[in-house]
């Protein structure tokens, strides 16, 4: 285990799939039990669902070897903090002591709780424990999206909207979202330099996405459009489709917004509540990726990445 880096996955919960998804979106890794070993960590700032950006200093099978290998190793830090991720849950002493030993495997550093210029990372993974400091870590700017003054029961959240544009993120530079309701998908485009589109066939819709899109300070282009004859190209799609009760949806209209994405990008990403696996394949997708994200009461999001 002695890559040079590594991106820390926020996975312990029931969005694994997605978090996974983003992390080699974002790392070029796939993480294996929480942790993209050697991937990059340029667009750790702009992630959802990631933890950190932490260069290894040491390792070690247990917690007496890695304070060895600190000793050993030339580290010499001052005003430093440490944090413990025990992912593998191999420590069975208070982490205080844990903490303490190691801050004594450093006999030239100072420990400086309160704004340290240093943060130090300890983990636990499968074959032993990592020790690094931090280095790289996502700006949260999502947040800042909850308080939008105009939304919808359906608006999905800042968080979960930031981790589907950075499905695409990589190689896209202009993003549409030709249901683009309230706007969660545009705002988080835009918050991480795209270019956003968006569309929408309801007025009160299209008038929502403007005014929130404004309130942040975002010059993005809403059109009232139906998703089906959008023409806007771009280099990736990424939608919530429509569904629900209330909402004016049926099969026939789905098929056709896929059909339409399927022409204005190569790659597209498409939040469904059912498999819609073969309506992308007769809308002309040749490679689908499927990532299931629980909402509640046994309600379950069907994300896809698909293309053409």
């Amino acid at each position: 285990m002695d890559e040079k880096m590594w991106l820390v996955v926020s996975n312990r919960d029931d969005r694994d799939e997605i978090i996974a998804a983003e992390c080699e979106a974002l790392t070029g890794k796939k993480p294996v039990d929480g942790i993209a070993a050697g991937g990059s960590i340029e667009r750790v700032c702009q992630a959802a669902y990631l933890r950190a950006g932490v260069r290894t200093i040491a390792t070690g099978e247990n917690l007496e070897s890695l304070c060895a290998a600190i000793r050993e190793g030339p580290f010499d830090v001052d005003d430093f903090r440490i944090k413990i991720l025990d992912f593998a849950k191999r420590i069975d002493k208070p982490k205080h002591e844990v903490i303490v030993a190691l801050a004594d495997a450093m006999p030239n550093g100072r420990p400086k709780l309160d704004h340290p210029r240093h943060r130090l990372l300890l983990l636990s993974h499968a074959t032993g424990f990592t020790f690094g400091e931090i280095v790289a870590e996502p700006d949260r700017s999502y947040r800042r999206h909850d308080s939008k003054p105009y939304r919808t029961s359906s608006a999905l959240p800042s968080r979960l909207a930031r981790s589907l544009v950075n499905l695409v993120a990589p190689s896209a530079q202009t993003v549409l979202d030709p249901c683009c309701g309230s706007g969660s998908i545009l705002l988080e485009a835009q918050a991480i330099g795209l270019r956003a589109y968006g569309g929408d066939w309801k007025t009160a819709l299209v008038g929502m996405s403007r005014k929130n899109a404004a309130h942040f300070g975002y010059d993005i282009k809403v059109e009232q459009v139906d998703a089906r004859t959008s023409t806007q190209p771009v280099d990736a799609i990424v939608t919530n489709l429509p569904y629900g009760k209330g909402l004016e949806t049926s099969e026939e209209i789905i098929r056709g917004i896929l059909q339409q994405a399927r022409i204005l990008a190569p790659v597209a990403v498409f939040v469904a509540d059912c498999d819609i696996s073969n309506w992308l394949r007769d809308a002309g997708y040749e490679k689908i990726e499927l990532f299931l994200v629980p909402k509640y009461a046994g309600f379950t999001r069907y994300v896809y990445r698909a293309w053409r």
